[in-house]
């Protein structure tokens, strides 16, 4: 035992000895000592916290804390969902931050030192002004600093933004506290009067630690003496990372994870000892014997701190400030969507006119209007866009291709269609507001609605940065996003901190996948061959035991892939904005959650692939035919259309394309826009509980005549979806009309089983449906059954399944009419969806459509219409992006066509690799017919030749080693060419798919085939087989979804078509290894089933293992 070890050994057992004498004392007398914990970090202090604030609370509420306060390292990401938390629990919060400063205030201004020698500040809001002013420095910390990821504010800073602060002088990196240890009391004593100087003697503490580190007792009572000098308090604080003693081996574990290093390695960066957990008053006590007025300070200072965020945070909805002249916000949107209306209806009729009083009520009652017409800006901002993008055709109407589209329940607001924010009428199809806008009853609180917005991806960034540019940097704000530990993150970086071999951890990881459990953790490696010896090795059984512990922990803040907060006023006077990893973008340390229990209003910006393939395709059709396709008003009731999406021909289809939409698809059979939606919502995963896929066809298709309702009061929510809740408007319904509730808190009820780490509310909510229930007079056994109903998975809002019901139609209508059209916008659009380019291109031609390999020659940087067939662009080629692919084409364009590769060569400065690339992918196979192109018949160029001949060819230009510069001038190497073998076909083919990821003449298994045992039958058998029957089917696997993290399904696709394959769990066990495999034979048995057809895998083997001399080069 080292000397240091020694001491904290005999003073833990003094503090013990202590306690109990003074517990006894303290017991006999009748009292205990009160105390409130002004330090504490929960793990929003990013790998340093090593506790969620829920147990943080819950801890503190066992030891009878007066109160508790939050002061993560240099953020407030973790506030709202702490405060929410400790009001539940009965629990003071107060809500604080500790600061990095560039220097301390007694230090020269220019004074730098390195990050982890920076001094800390303690600062806690004792009123709105006081957090606001937190919140100012906190950005001012991030924003100011040079690099992103080194926050560090100017102490200049701190006198302009004071008031309402209560200033703590930091934990032992304090600047105070420094100078104190270094016995420098003359040097403490000038820095204080500094912060005094700011702060006043009423606001700002010297903070003493007792952890029972060395220097701790001494360092206590000079402060004390500064402090009785001085004419100001002291404050006890314990610095608590964790709320429990044992949670300390984590808290290490992180901070060796933060610094990079191994647990052995960062014994200077880990916190000394255990004794950095809250304590209970009478630990503290005997702990700060010599200070009692140092505990007795944080009852005072608690009791001062009177701002609660959950109610106080300041935020004003955005306001319109570009009106036209004599209009108001409500009658400038009124006269915007009455105008529309007239182009969308004829006139404003009586039932258009009805719907727009219902809104705008609601909308001016919670101050939206303004809110409104915002997105109205956005909309033509977007369109603004593409037409400088050259995207589409300048002056179209927004209704005719619009720039974006609407998504989740704001679809129901008919203002919303009439804007250009949807394309849903929803007055045709009965959309309901209650999710959207739910009437409010006197009193009650409404969360903000929000907005989402799907754009074409191509013009999303320039969107963001126009309306930054618009509403300014502080007033439009992209949320935060919290990232979170997963299984693979947490073994990775737990075990580099525990020293494992990095072989090792890499080993394990490719064997886990991303629905493995930590909690299976264990499990997981008993069944790995390599580990199963492993398991119970202490350090294996350490990094299982933090693993489940450091589950889903915050990691890091990033930013949400598309939420943006529109406010009316800086946002960073109610919540700190930091850097984003883009440039020229600013992200707020709140996520969705905590902005929306703020009160923000929010915008999603979300780019999705298929709308850029949806306004491309349409572009080419009027290119093509100089007809215009208005989108919005195709037949939605195509026969045809419909006959495609019942076969579940719907590859590159969105929303429908996957192999769970596919069978749900053939079984459900859509007839129309609503039985879309059904389509569209059913293949969720709150869906699924209770059976509900199932449930919900049977008894559309007749099938179960005799079904009920559990209770007769849930008709009004269910009875539109055959008593099945399918979407999250019905759960909120059912609250409502079972439960007795008002909407908004049916939609509270429902929110409070989304949210991560609510599960405490649910016992709340239930209690409360359940007596609504009975006083509605529900039976016990019905009301529970209704409530079993609710769950935290995730389902669509119904307004939202229509939104993207009517995509998928468009999309499924655009297949069958413009197949050419559809697929170049595909083609141009990855990656999106689920399949591979080669699965698109053998769909393409299924449909009539020749597809093209690319061509050095007649290429565009995309593919194009040529005569009639898709011509792949020479982006297509892999390595090849639009910096290279753009020179080429112009000097093409300027000189003419190349006409061998020598041409090539001398024309263009590339890297030797452009040129066999573009070899491997047949780009340059028409070089001989260039040269020659009356020979018969015409001859492709022999690609092993050409790169051999661009070998020799290739001269690097620019400066040597030496500095001198190298020529660029061709040199004749016809005497060094050899005759070499021709490229077999299979090689050719090889060599196209790793060039471009398809086979431009065909499938790889058109050349397999032949060598397959012959009980493999194709694809396009199968469907020949009786239920029951055992097959055998080969191909590429070309999708693998694993959604429940059970069952697998695997769609493998050959010559012909594809073959659905289910493994079921216990097979998965047997097979996990051999599915990754990209070819693979499965044997089982067909499974028929309401008009899907799978096969039941009973044995599966990679191809490779089944065919003897796989590949050889006699393969054609």
């Amino acid at each position: 035992m080292n000397r240091s070890s020694e001491i904290n050994t005999r003073l833990d057992e003094q503090l013990h000895e202590n306690h109990k004498s003074v517990t006894q004392n303290n017991f006999a007398e009748g009292s205990t000592t009160a105390y409130a914990e002004l330090h504490t970090h929960s793990n929003y202090s990013f790998q340093e916290g090593a506790s969620e604030a829920w147990d943080l609370l819950l801890t503190a509420k066992q030891l009878e804390l007066h109160a508790l306060a939050i002061t993560d390292h240099d953020n407030v990401s973790g506030v709202m969902e702490f405060a929410q938390a400790a009001k539940e629990l009965g629990i003071k919060p107060i809500i604080g931050i500790e600061l990095t400063l560039a220097h301390g205030l007694d230090d020269p201004d220019d004074t730098e030192y390195e990050p982890a020698k920076r001094p800390h500040i303690t600062l806690l809001a004792e009123t709105a002004v006081g957090y606001k002013n937190i919140s100012l420095l906190t950005t001012h910390a991030h924003i100011d600093a040079e690099e992103r990821n080194d926050p560090h504010l100017d102490p200049a800073l701190l006198a302009d933004h004071a008031e309402g602060v209560i200033c703590l002088s930091g934990c032992r990196r304090g600047e105070i506290s420094k100078v104190v240890s270094n016995g420098d009391i003359a040097s403490a004593q000038h820095a204080a009067k500094k912060y005094i100087e700011i702060y006043g003697k009423e606001n700002f503490f010297l903070e003493l630690q007792q952890n029972l580190v060395m220097g701790d007792v001494q360092r206590n009572r000079s402060m004390a003496v500064i402090a009785r000098e001085l004419g100001i308090g002291i404050v006890a604080t314990n610095n608590a990372h964790y709320h429990v003693r044992d949670r300390h081996r984590l808290n290490d574990a992180l901070v060796a994870i933060k610094n990079n290093k191994s647990l052995e390695a960062s014994h200077r960066e880990r916190r000394p000892n255990d004794q950095f957990f809250l304590k209970s008053p009478s630990e503290m006590g005997v702990l700060f014997t010599e200070h009692p007025e140092a505990i007795t300070n944080t009852l005072k200072i608690a009791d001062r701190c009177e701002f609660d965020i959950t109610s106080d945070a300041i935020y004003d909805f955005p306001s319109y400030d570009f009106l036209p002249p004599g209009h108001t916000e409500s009658s400038y949107l009124r006269k915007i969507c009455e105008e529309a209306a007239v182009r969308r209806y004829g006139s404003v009729t009586p039932e258009v006119t009805a719907r727009l009083d219902k809104e705008f009520d609601l909308l001016e009652r919670q101050r939206l209007v303004g809110f409104l017409l915002q997105y109205y800006d956005i909309i033509r901002i977007a369109r603004e866009v593409q037409e400088d993008l050259g995207l589409v055709e300048p002056g179209l109407d927004i209704e005719e291709n619009p720039p974006g589209r609407g998504r989740g329940s704001s679809v129901s607001l008919l203002i919303g269609y009439l804007t250009g924010l949807s394309h849903i009428d929803p007055l045709k199809f009965g959309l309901r507001l209650d999710r959207f806008l739910p009437e409010t009853l006197e009193g009650e609180k409404l969360s903000p609605p929000d907005i989402d917005l799907d754009f074409p991806r191509e013009i999303r960034a320039e969107l963001i940065l126009r309306i930054h540019e618009r509403w300014g940097y502080e007033r439009a704000v992209l949320t935060g996003m919290i990232s979170t530990y997963k299984i693979r993150g947490a073994v990775r970086d737990l075990g580099k901190a525990l020293g494992i071999a990095e072989d090792d951890l890499s080993r394990l990881n490719k064997r886990l996948d991303r629905h493995s459990s930590i909690s299976a953790l264990a499990k997981e490696m008993a069944e790995l061959p390599e580990f199963r010896d492993r398991v119970d090795a202490p350090v294996w059984q350490m990094l299982i035991e933090l693993a489940q512990q450091l589950n889903h922990f915050p990691k890091y803040l990033a930013q949400h892939p598309g939420g943006m907060i529109l406010s009316a006023r800086p946002l960073s006077e109610t919540v700190p904005l930091q850097r984003s990893a883009i440039d020229g973008r600013y992200i707020c340390q709140w996520d969705k959650n905590a902005s929306e229990d703020a009160g923000f209003v929010k915008i999603d910006f979300l780019a999705l692939g298929a709308l850029s393939q949806l306004s491309e395709s349409l572009e080419l059709i009027r290119k093509q035919t100089e007809e215009r396709v208005d989108i919005s008003r195709i037949d939605f009731e195509d026969h045809a259309v419909y006959t495609d999406i019942h076969n579940a021909d719907t590859i590159g289809v969105f929303q429908i394309e996957s192999a769970a939409q596919m069978q749900t698809v053939t079984r459900l059979r859509p007839r129309n826009l609503t039985e879309m939606a059904w389509e569209v919502g059913a293949v969720r995963p709150g869906v699924g509980v209770n059976d509900g896929v199932t449930l919900l066809i049977r008894r559309h298709m007749g099938k179960d005549p005799n079904w009920k309702f559990d209770h007769p009061l849930e008709e009004p929510a269910l009875g539109r979806t055959y008593g099945v809740p399918l979407y999250q408007d019905q759960l909120g319904e059912l609250a409502v009309h079972v439960g007795g509730m008002s909407a908004v808190e049916g939609d509270q009820m429902r929110r409070a089983f989304t949210r991560r780490n609510d599960e405490r509310h649910i016992a709340h909510w239930k209690d409360k449906f359940i007596t609504g229930a009975l006083a509605k007079g529900v039976s016990p056994e019905a009301a529970e059954k209704v409530f079993g109903k609710f769950h935290g998975m995730y389902q669509f809002p119904e307004a939202h399944a229509f939104a993207f019901g009517v995509t998928a139609y468009q999309m499924s209508w655009l297949k069958h009419y413009w197949p050419l059209e559809f697929f170049v916008g595909i083609f141009n659009n990855q990656p999106m969806g689920f399949y591979n380019l080669e699965t698109l291109k053998e769909d393409a031609v299924r449909h009539g459509v020749k597809v093209l390999g690319p061509d050095v020659n007649l290429s565009e940087k995309k593919a194009v219409i040529e005569n009639g067939a898709l011509r792949m662009g020479l982006t297509h080629v892999a390595k090849l992006n639009t910096a290279t692919a753009v020179p080429l084409i112009e000097e093409r364009t300027v000189s003419g066509e190349f006409v061998s590769l020598a041409n090539f060569m001398s024309r263009t400065r590339v890297q030797q690799e452009v040129p066999d690339l573009l070899s491997a992918a047949g780009a340059l196979d028409r070089f001989d017919n260039i040269a020659d192109p009356d020979r018969i018949p015409p001859t492709i160029t022999d690609r092993r030749h050409l790169r051999w001949e661009s070998g020799l060819r290739y001269r690097p230009r620019g400066e040597k080693k030496d500095g001198s510069r190298q020529l660029a001038f061709e040199i004749p190497v016809e005497q060094d060419m050899i005759a070499l073998p021709s490229e077999s076909g299979w090689e050719r083919m090889i060599g196209e798919y790793s060039a471009t990821g398809v086979y431009p003449q065909g499938h790889m298994m058109e050349k397999i085939r032949p060598h397959l045992p012959s009980t493999v039958i194709r694809s396009e058998e199968v469907r020949n087989y009786a239920n029951g029957d055992r097959i055998s089917v080969a191909g590429l696997v070309i999708r693998r979804q694993k959604p429940n993290g059970k069952t697998v399904f695997i769609t493998l696709e050959d010559e012909f078509g594809h073959s659905p394959l289910i493994i079921w769990p216990t097979m998965y066990q047997r097979f996990k290894q051999q599915i990754k495999e990209s070819l693979l034979l499965a044997t089982g048995t067909v499974s028929r089933r309401e008009g899907t057809m799978n096969i039941v895998v009973e044995n599966i083997t990679p191809i490779e293992e089944s065919i003897p001399q796989f590949p050889s080069r006699d393969w054609g």
